[in-house]
């Protein structure tokens, strides 16, 4: 199939690293024959020439075309969407030309919603569509989310989420939504051993510093943990983001700096090296709609702690860690304290086994070409019965 990829967010010269499961997942389509383009459009905030422009590689067999340009309209998100179509739309024409007409689109997030419809219409295109945001979660009922998302389901001919958190808020707009987990990549995660065998008990994390992420409450309950365990371990916390200062002053004034770190971004190429380098992974989020790092840390493995908001449910079984409650630091700290104990008791091939039952490449890289092939049927009946 010719499947052309929207995404909602993906990397840019500024931000190589974002949105790299749309890029791998497209490239593993490639991988098993099928042709794949990827067009993203964002309006950002530099007006910096170095951070602007449009950009068109042909990465590992993906057609991509990354168009970045400042934002003319700020505080107003309708002259976004206008900027973003038009955008969308010149590359749309490039693409065609070269590449010739896509037999599907496959929209990933409807944070771009209102643009891929455009051109779906323009150009008489179906349409699949995944939703990955956890703004649909969080937003109230009403809300323009909400009405962008429901606009988003009605125009397409299939629609999907990667967790049972957004199912529950997509079933009453399509009762035919399905789940399509994001997918990991069991041949690049695998099980191996820490590259320093004499570190202490590493407790690991990784994600933007953002709110949404709870790394507040992480660092709150390696404290309480500090103070009721002497034995020798460490928290990690990967990532970079607007709290970076504000979550090391709490280390700091915490007292915990020998022991607790911001590592920083780790490059898409170490990650299985970090988490590896881990004795037990933790999310500590407030909402994720799936938690790609939380596979990853499965793939290789490694047991985990989740706060149980939303997208976990669906990773964490009692074979391969724990959940607890969102927000609650004293019950994020007893489950780290007999990780301590338990750790090394959980097998890790299991752990690695159901997690690439689950999601690994063969199992998602199907779905989600069954779900492309739905959309081109259904919107040739479609076409047919108006033709009546």
């Amino acid at each position: 199939m010719k499947i052309l990829m929207i995404p909602s967010w993906y990397g840019t010269p500024s931000a190589p690293l974002l949105g790299s499961f749309y890029k791998e997942q497209a490239q593993e389509l490639v991988a098993r024959g099928h042709q794949v383009a990827v067009l993203y459009a964002e309006v950002g905030s530099s007006f910096h020439r170095a951070d602007n422009g449009l950009i068109h590689n042909v990465i590992n067999g993906v057609d991509t075309y990354v168009y970045v340009r400042p934002n003319l309209t700020p505080r107003f998100e309708k002259g976004r969407c206008w900027q973003r179509t038009r955008m969308l739309h010149k590359m749309y024409r490039m693409l065609q030309d070269s590449w010739g007409r896509p037999d599907v689109v496959n929209l990933r997030s409807s944070l771009q919603g209102y643009e891929a419809i455009s051109l779906c219409r323009r150009y008489h295109l179906p349409l699949f569509f995944m939703e990955h945001s956890s703004y649909v979660v969080t937003e109230e009922e009403g809300s323009a989310t909400r009405r962008r998302l429901c606009a988003t389901m009605d125009a397409a001919q299939v629609n999907a989420c990667v967790g049972s958190g957004l199912l529950q808020v997509m079933k009453p707009y399509d009762a035919q939504t399905r789940i399509i987990p994001d997918m990991v990549d069991e041949e690049r995660f695998t099980i191996g051993e820490k590259r320093d065998p004499h570190a202490p008990f590493t407790f690991a994390a990784m994600g933007q510093l953002r709110p949404i992420k709870g790394y507040d409450v992480l660092i709150r309950a390696f404290a309480a943990l500090r103070k009721r365990d002497q034995r020798p371990m460490r928290l990690l916390i990967a990532g970079a983001g607007y709290l970076h200062d504000q979550l090391e002053q709490l280390i700091v004034d915490l007292g915990i700096e020998d022991d607790c770190h911001l590592v920083g971004l780790i490059p898409r190429e170490e990650t299985p090296l970090y988490m590896n380098d881990c004795d037990c992974f933790i999310c500590s989020s407030r909402t994720e709609t799936l938690s790609c790092v939380l596979n990853e840390c499965g793939a290789c493995g490694r047991p985990a702690i989740s706060t149980m908001c939303g997208g976990p449910q669906d990773i964490i079984l009692p074979e391969t860690g724990m959940l607890v409650p969102v927000d609650n630091a004293e019950a994020l700290a007893g489950a780290m304290l007999s990780m301590l104990d338990k750790a090394a008791q959980y097998d890790r091939s299991t752990i690695r086994r159901l997690t690439v039952e689950r999601f690994g490449r063969d199992v998602v890289c199907e779905q989600l070409v069954v779900a492309c092939e739905e959309a081109v049927r259904l919107y040739e009946d479609e076409a047919r019965q108006e033709d009546k």
